[in-house]
């Protein structure tokens, strides 16, 4: 707890490279954060249930960080403090909703889907939903340029989820469940920007996750308690402990993009975590697919890991680009 304890200090610059990579393991971790919830979904046999139990996992845990670190608690006072000035939104603190919809998203949608449909379908909306959220200038990098690198990214990162799914079963169930994960792609491109402009304003990347699981599993609960109320589900509590580590994983991947979002924007972040979640993703479908239905891997899903990799090599360009030429970048 050495870390959390620290003094309360401005955040430090973080290496292009490092920010990249960091970016690349968010990725992953949100693949398999998608990957447990979605075994949790289906063995509850309840969604929005798996989805709760994930977010008190994160929030109890980072609760006990809070009490822990100094740091942490400075952090939301100075959120509060920027919120009470209007120098944040306050609607940034809603951030957590979309995270809470991310992860219903994964324990309803993953199982039936695929885990590498999933990502993919989740990898279209945030891609077009960080080109948005950088041109608007949510982010704590501020307006970021549209120049013909970073859109041509961004046209990959699409073009990726088009090859992807012309691999994949066609119904309209399956239609269908693949707007869940492209709208919440949309959502967490936000969240990424809100979270980014409340770490800014807190000088912790611990408080803004905090603050998000706490509005994600009141979400949550409520939708829980209705769920129940009206369905009466049934639920039985399997007693693999690692199914219940979805909180804790998702902690990870939001305290990064917290950090990182402010170092080199939405896109690129969102371009890098990508890259990484969709080949973990195929990873997944390979070596543990879901238990609830089996999917095989097929070549278009690996092409489009390549071709949504090269978007973010082309995005990154861009801001490499920028810097040399003293303009204003992501950094």
């Amino acid at each position: 707890m050495e870390e959390l304890t620290m003094r309360h200090r401005p955040l430090g610059r973080i290496p292009r490279l490092g920010a990249f990579l960091l970016a690349f393991v968010a990725g992953v971790a949100m693949s398999l954060q998608a990957h447990i919830n979605g075994q949790l979904g289906a063995e509850l046999g309840s969604g929005i249930t798996a989805a709760t139990l994930s977010f008190a996992g994160g929030v109890v845990l980072l609760a006990l960080a809070t009490l822990a670190s100094t740091s942490i608690r400075r952090g939301i006072v100075s959120i509060q403090r920027a919120i009470s000035t209007r120098s944040v939104p306050w609607t940034f603190t809603l951030a957590g909703s979309a995270g809470a919809a991310f992860v219903l998203s994964q324990s309803t949608v993953s199982p039936l889907l695929g885990l590498g449909n999933f990502t993919v379908a989740f990898v279209c909306g945030l891609t077009v939903g960080g080109l948005i959220m950088d041109r608007w200038g949510i982010g704590p990098a501020g307006r970021q340029p549209l120049s013909i690198l970073r859109l041509s990214g961004a046209a990959l990162g699409i073009a990726a989820v088009v090859i992807a799914t012309t691999g994949a079963r066609s119904t309209r169930e399956l239609t269908l469940a693949l707007l869940l994960p492209v709208a919440c792609g949309v959502a967490v491109a936000w969240q990424q920007a809100a979270n980014g402009r409340l770490t800014a304003a807190g000088n912790n990347a611990w408080s803004t996750t905090l603050i998000n699981f706490s509005v994600g599993l009141g979400v949550l609960l409520l939708g829980t308690a209705i769920d129940f109320a009206v369905s009466h589900p049934v639920v039985t509590f399997p007693m693999n402990p690692l199914l219940y580590l979805g909180g804790p994983v998702g902690i990870v991947f939001i305290a990064i993009a917290s950090i990182v979002v402010r170092h080199i924007g939405i896109l690129l972040y969102g371009l890098c975590a990508t890259t990484g979640q969709l080949s973990s993703a195929v990873l997944f479908d390979v070596f543990a697919p879901s238990d609830a239905t089996s999917h095989a891997v097929s070549a278009t899903v690996v092409l489009a890991v390549i071709v949504v990799a090269a978007g973010a090599a082309l995005a990154s360009l861009s801001g490499l680009r920028s810097k040399m030429r003293g303009g204003v970048d992501a950094e």
